[in-house]
């Protein structure tokens, strides 16, 4: 993001703000948990095994980080947001977490075996520089699990809403755009992951569900997020 919309996250962090997520298990209901296992799905895919050492960018007050160092794993969660680490912190998991911009990542850290990006790429206006940091933090052959709104959120109210009210950068990503910066990031073996749907009851339900999953896989749908993991590139082993 811009250091206006930068300004404008870390003050939109206002104590009443802050109160109002304290009150919230982790958030988004059953969303989170939909959302949850597409990631679950992509460690899956990754065969990261316990113990790894994973870094979770733009962490936010911290609910994937819980859910990470609950599944096992040695979890750094990072945010621009001081507020946001408070809180992350504060919700006692086995996680650590520090103040740090997903721009100009440049942690004290030995390389990471894998890292998340949840909800956070699109508001950065230099999504390649931060997909670039995230590269140089990971161990060759280290894995990316990424998710993020599709290009639908550029037009959804409530981005709007929080661009005019809290100056936030709310941007939608497209799955061109998102495989050109990341092979340009030193990224390879890009493959994309569908998430599931939300619990439903009866009929309505079952076939409002099943439109939203057959246009999330050739379109795009509300609330459906770009699931897509990555590795960093490994040294070539070619000699002469």
């Amino acid at each position: 993001m811009s250091e206006v919309h930068k300004h404008a996250e870390i003050a939109s962090r206002t104590p009443e703000f802050m109160a109002g997520e304290a009150r919230k298990p982790f958030g988004w209901g059953d969303r989170l948990f939909v959302e949850w296992a597409a990631v679950e799905a992509m460690l899956v895919a990754a065969a990261l095994p316990p113990g790894a050492r994973v870094l979770d960018v733009g962490c936010g007050v911290g609910w994937t980080s819980a859910f990470l160092a609950a599944a096992g794993y040695d979890v750094l969660g990072v945010d621009l947001v001081p507020a946001n680490v408070e809180a992350a912190r504060a919700r006692g998991s086995e996680a650590r977490f520090e103040v740090a911009d997903m721009d100009e990542l440049a942690l004290a850290e030995p390389p990471f075996d894998a890292a998340l990006l949840f909800d956070a790429l699109h508001h950065s206006a230099r999504q390649r520089d931060a997909l670039a940091g995230i590269a140089r933090h990971l161990k060759p052959g280290g894995v990316l699990l990424l998710g993020e709104p599709t290009w639908l959120h550029r037009h959804s109210p409530t981005a709007k809403r929080d661009a005019h009210e809290r100056g936030w950068l709310e941007r939608g990503l497209t799955m061109r755009e998102l495989r050109r910066d990341l092979r340009a990031a030193g990224f390879t073996d890009i493959r994309r992951f569908y998430q599931g749907t939300r619990p439903y009851a009866g009929p309505r339900g079952f076939l409002g569900e099943l439109a939203r999953l057959l246009a999330a896989r050739f379109v795009a749908a509300p609330q459906h997020h770009l699931w897509v993991s990555a590795r960093a590139a490994r040294p070539s082993t070619s000699t002469r």
